[in-house]
């Protein structure tokens, strides 16, 4: 009973909560700042981040109406620029899969508008840029051989396409839609072309994207430890360049592999530190499921769904309907399914009317399986003929199979063995196809380890050239200071002015030190505390404290060396003329030897 009073309790608290103060305070300094912004310019920025934190929040149709404002003011600009950055900014991307077809059918056509745009232009980086983010909003929305023709038609345009980042958007977005077509080889090989894009332009942030991608083909082929183990390489390269955003991606999609709160927690903290509302909001999607799913303890998720009123406050914008279905989980998988199906049921309508077909049959699949708990067989059979309906019309092989076998079993309980066996053969017929498709996975991955073993021979190929490239030009250099060094001392032994002698030693010196400094910095620091620049700063600081004494003493005396008469002298003295006639005089005769000690006697 107690126990029921604090879930009640905690139900009320959840209803009645009105005030959500962190979000309103952000989203009141974003519209601050759009109010004083001045310059189209100013106006035109501000007004894309207050469009992108209300997409992030899941409130499209004020986000909408913002990105219209934003690219008003940017065509009355009359500058290109301005237009560019109103249609493709970030704000669009932020739609999520759950948004319904009226959201869907807007950000389409926001996103054609800037195809168009660029088409006019000749802008052909954003036009590529434009067709690789329609791929990816049709993915989201389930078209994925539309997804795919716009992504071919990125590529198309590379022979005009300048910029290296927007190829490889463009690679890694047609190996999306590869793997949406379970062609993981095709997929791998797109990845890999965008990571060796990446490498030349010396971009981190790509080459951990392109890691998150390779995991999520990894999971799709049933390999967690192939998932995992890009995800850490990604990790590794975020932390080794300081790049905080990555290392919270990476935390985020290592708890979602892993299932260890750590992880969670980690990602919440830089997100938050970072300011990054909708990462912190997935990560905080990521904790409360942690809380129904893994522990299992309704009264922790709804405490902490009570304690985090952006995330509420998100799950609302996104739909009550959205939110009645949160609500419905945390009570499903902690075991309270008169509650879970209570909330189901209220949301299944608004979801057939507003959403896509994907969140209706996920909600008629937990309704069923409600149904199914209660021992209320005619209704779980009818839940899951309208979820198979469904799946069917999606050609989803693995809910369809599901689904069959949930048929068959409860048909059976009815005794109605006639479907019962009908739904049994669909379910081995489907089943079947899914084993097969297990094969060509198994046999996927093989070759996708191939690729893989074949790209990292070929950049380990690539990385030996420029240490061998790398090499001889450090080696030239050495032989060009020694050979200026020699050339020096020659000059200096023939009488030239003093100038001269400064200016020389001057050059000669500038480029010997600057060597050192460049080996010092290339071999001991640059591996070993790249990512730490205070301390980076404080090492050079005490390194050029010793070399610059040291090459102010030693140009003194070389000059002084120079500017003296001794090697001059030496010249003189060692004269490569009368070192030549010595060797080339003739001896002397021995009668002449005789007269003259004759003449001495």
């Amino acid at each position: 009973m107690q126990r029921n009073i604090v879930i009640l309790f905690l139900l009320f608290a959840l209803v009645q909560t009105k005030c959500f103060p962190q979000f309103h305070k952000q989203l009141d300094s974003l519209c601050m700042v759009c109010d004083r912004s001045v310059s189209d310019s100013q106006k035109v920025y501000s007004l894309g981040e207050l469009a992108n934190f209300y997409y992030v929040f899941k409130l499209n149709a004020p986000g909408d109406s913002v990105l219209q404002q934003q690219l008003l003011i940017a065509e009355l600009s009359n500058d290109s620029s301005l237009m560019l950055q109103a249609l493709f900014g970030d704000a669009i991307l932020n739609i999520g899969e759950s948004a319904t077809s009226e959201s869907f059918n807007k950000t389409i056509n926001f996103v054609q508008k800037g195809i168009d745009y660029a088409r006019a232009n000749n802008e052909y980086n954003y036009q590529a840029l434009g067709y690789a983010r329609m791929s990816e909003i049709l993915r989201k929305r389930g078209e994925y051989d539309k997804a795919f023709d716009n992504s071919t038609l990125a590529l198309s345009l590379f022979q005009n396409v300048t910029s290296d980042s927007v190829k490889a958007i463009a690679y890694i977005e047609l190996g999306d839609t590869y793997l949406d077509r379970g062609k993981a080889v095709a997929a791998c090989n797109n990845y890999n072309r965008a990571f060796d894009i990446a490498v030349t332009i010396e971009s981190v942030a790509l080459q951990s994207k392109i890691h998150h991608h390779l995991s999520e083909m990894y999971k799709k082929l049933d390999d967690k430890e192939h998932a995992k183990g890009e995800l850490n390489e990604s990790l590794a390269l975020n932390r080794k360049n300081g790049n905080r955003e990555g290392v919270m991606m990476d935390y985020y999609d290592i708890a979602r592999l892993t299932d260890e709160k750590f992880f969670i927690q980690r990602c919440i903290e830089l997100a938050d530190s970072l300011h990054d509302y909708k990462n912190l909001l997935n990560a905080k999607r990521a904790m409360l499921a942690y809380y129904y799913v893994i522990e299992k303890n309704e009264r922790s998720a709804l405490q902490y769904l009570a304690n985090e009123p952006d995330l509420k406050q998100s799950y609302l914008n996104d739909g009550v309907e959205n939110y009645f279905t949160i609500l419905g989980h945390i009570f499903f998988y902690t075991g309270h399914i008169d509650s879970a199906l209570a909330y189901y049921l209220i949301a299944q309508p608004v979801l057939e009317k507003n959403s896509d077909q994907n969140s209706s049959s996920s909600n008629l699949e937990q309704i069923a399986e409600c149904y199914n708990i209660k021992n209320n067989f005619p209704e779980a059979i009818f839940y899951y003929r309208k979820a198979l309906e469904i799946s069917l019309g999606r050609k989803e092989l693995t809910r369809t199979a599901l689904y069959s076998a949930k048929l068959s079993n409860l048909y059976e309980k009815e005794d109605d063995y006639k479907n019962a066996l009908i739904y049994s053969k669909q379910f081995v017929a489907y089943k079947d196809s899914i084993r097969e498709l297990s094969r060509e996975n198994d046999i996927a991955l093989l070759s996708v380890e191939r690729e893989n073993k074949k790209h990292e021979n070929e950049l380990f190929q690539q990385k030996q050239r420029d240490n061998n490239s790398r090499n001889i030009q450090y080696m030239g250099i050495t032989v060009a200071i020694i050979i200026i060094f020699f050339m020096m001392l020659f000059i200096g032994s023939f009488p030239v002015s003093r100038h001269t002698v400064r200016l020389m030693g001057y050059f000669f010196f500038i480029s010997l030190f600057e060597f050192i400094v460049l080996l010092i910095d290339n071999f001991v620091l640059a591996h070993s505390i790249h990512s730490q620049p205070l301390k980076l700063w404080l090492i050079k600081i005490g390194v050029i404290a010793l070399l610059v004494p040291c090459q102010h003493f030693l140009e003194h005396h070389v000059i002084s060396l120079l500017a003296s008469k001794k090697l001059i002298e030496a010249r003189t003295k060692f004269s490569i003329k009368k070192w030549w006639a010595d060797i080339t005089k003739p001896p002397a005769s021995g009668e002449e030897s005789l007269e003259e000690d004759t003449a001495v006697l």
